[in-house]
């Protein structure tokens, strides 16, 4: 797979666009692998020697080793460049952030610490919730991907942003911790906190009494992102 263009994706609807951008703009050099979390990473992946590496979504973390073999390895992060690592969405709902968006960055190793290429942000709403944010951040990066893919495909320079990473990427442990509702908490506390970990589909906030937790309700429906 020398000189080709390689995506790695997710199976989801968002994916999808991104996977057909890539085979309209580069035809047969694009080569994808789609997944879900708890795949293997694809054999073939790790002989390849691609011009391109796009991550977008993609289910598995790409090792030093491949990336080594790639001219130009590029991901595409939902969040903006305060919002590194898992639970971007709920660390910035929870922070009550003004603006959110999406970043395509150089891949290293280490995940969302490379150099940024590009930022884009919006306003985030008093009535955003996980899955309205997440949805909006969605569209911007199927923008992003498509324009910085563009470039690409057009032989022009890809822009280096100002803005670096604010922080280092917030963890799993983090994620889980803000789910914990404190019941002696401030009722502001709650209500952030309830705001930033309610998504459809998904074991919610809950407190704990003695050796039991108790979930708050969530939708019962599949999320629109």
């Amino acid at each position: 797979m020398d000189g080709q263009i390689i995506l790695l994706a997710k199976q989801d609807p968002f994916s999808r666009q991104a996977v057909d951008l890539a085979g309209i703009l580069f035809g047969e050099k694009a080569r994808v692998f789609t997944g879900t979390v708890g795949d293997p990473i694809p054999a073939e992946l790790v002989a390849a020697q691609p011009k391109v590496l796009f991550s977008f979504l993609s289910p598995w973390i790409v090792p030093q080793r491949v990336l080594d073999n790639c001219e130009l390895a590029l991901n595409f992060h939902p969040g903006s460049t305060d919002y590194p690592g898992i639970g971007c969405y709920n660390f910035a709902l929870y922070e009550e952030a003004e603006t959110f968006g999406a970043v395509c960055h150089h891949m290293l190793a280490k995940v969302d610490t490379g150099l940024i290429v590009e930022e884009r942000t919006f306003e985030v709403l008093p009535t955003d919730s996980v899955e309205s944010l997440k949805y909006r951040t969605m569209i911007t990066m199927v923008a992003l991907f498509h324009d910085i893919a563009t470039r690409i495909a057009a032989g022009r320079e890809l822009p280096k942003a100002e803005r670096q990473w604010s922080r280092r990427p917030f963890t799993r442990r983090e994620m889980e911790d803000l789910k914990r509702i404190d019941p002696n908490a401030p009722p502001g506390e709650i209500r952030r906190r309830l705001r930033a970990t309610i998504y459809p589909g998904y074991p919610g906030p809950y407190v704990e009494v003695g050796p039991e937790r108790f979930f708050a309700p969530v939708p019962d429906r599949p999320a629109l992102a």
